[in-house]
């Protein structure tokens, strides 16, 4: 039988795949090269656009880490509404999403944040004579009442109100109607369009920023941030809807309090004992006005 030296023949292999892995390298190398010399010879030229490195969500003011520049070849697809420093776009909003490898173009972007601008309108929407006229109204909420403050741009809120009512003393006499808090869900399907710390933007018509203007402004009104589906278009009927404390209290059977101890008189005073209560024995020598031992 033939002895064959196995040590030598995976040698033989180990070579043979370094020899074809040169010769891959080689041939890419020649490729790229070919396709920049025909690129030249055409005359196609390159051009500097900013381009997105991460999925960048809508209303959000650009940063640095959002967007880089690329070399791609001029054609009617980056011949205008193109940004060749990415410096120009930082701070801008994105009124659309903008995904990862895509250039940003001029009709992406609503406004500066540093100006004050803010694309109250989305991208499709027009302005005709018979359309709502939208404003852009801030309103404060703590975060203990805004979903833990992680509601952010570009999400969509419903708001609820708790208003301090005081009536007047003749309702609260007749022994049915009481001055209290009462609490309702007033407005739905709310687009935040910025947010900073407690400050959310909202978009609205005008006339509900005028109502949301007066409850800040009256100082008797809390709001209540509630996060809402992006999925979920429907519109809750709020008709049936509002609560108060003696709601509360007869929905669930809350026990009232009691005075405690009973009865409309002085509180009972208790009953002395049948002798007096023992006394520690003076210490000889003690100063006589200090306080007795317990």
């Amino acid at each position: 039988m033939e002895y064959r030296d196995p040590s030598r023949r995976g040698k033989v292999i180990v070579v043979l795949g370094v020899v074809m892995g040169i010769l891959a390298g080689a041939a890419a190398l020649y490729v790229v090269q070919r396709a920049q010399l025909e690129a030249g010879a055409t005359g196609v030229q390159q051009v500097p656009i900013v381009v997105a490195v991460r999925d960048i969500a809508a209303r959000v003011p650009l940063e640095a880490a959002d967007v880089t520049v690329r070399q791609v070849p001029m054609d009617d697809s980056n011949a205008s509404g193109t940004f060749s420093d990415p410096t120009t776009v930082i701070g801008l909003i994105p009124s659309v999403p903008i995904l990862t490898g895509q250039p940003v173009l001029a009709n992406m972007l609503a406004g500066q944040s540093g100006g004050g601008t803010i694309g109250i309108l989305a991208p499709n929407e027009t302005i005709a004579p018979d359309s709502p006229a939208w404003r852009a109204v801030a309103i404060t909420v703590p975060e203990d009442r805004a979903a833990g403050g992680l509601i952010e741009a570009g999400q969509t809120v419903d708001m609820i109100a708790t208003v301090n009512i005081v009536l007047p003393e003749r309702l609260e006499e007749a022994g049915r109607y009481a001055s209290d808090r009462s609490t309702k869900l007033i407005y739905q399907d709310m687009l935040v369009l910025a947010k900073t710390t407690t400050a959310y933007v909202v978009k609205a018509p005008i006339n509900v920023a005028e109502e949301i203007s007066h409850f800040q402004a009256s100082g008797q009104a809390s709001f209540t941030l509630l996060i809402r589906p992006s999925q979920d278009l429907r519109m809750v009927d709020a008709g049936a809807l509002g609560t108060t404390t003696s709601d509360i209290i007869q929905r669930y059977g809350l026990p009232l309090p009691e005075v405690y101890p009973a009865g409309l008189g002085p509180l009972p005073r208790p009953s002395a004992t049948a002798s007096a209560s023992p006394r520690a024995t003076a210490t000889p020598g003690a100063d006589e006005s200090a306080s007795p031992a317990p």
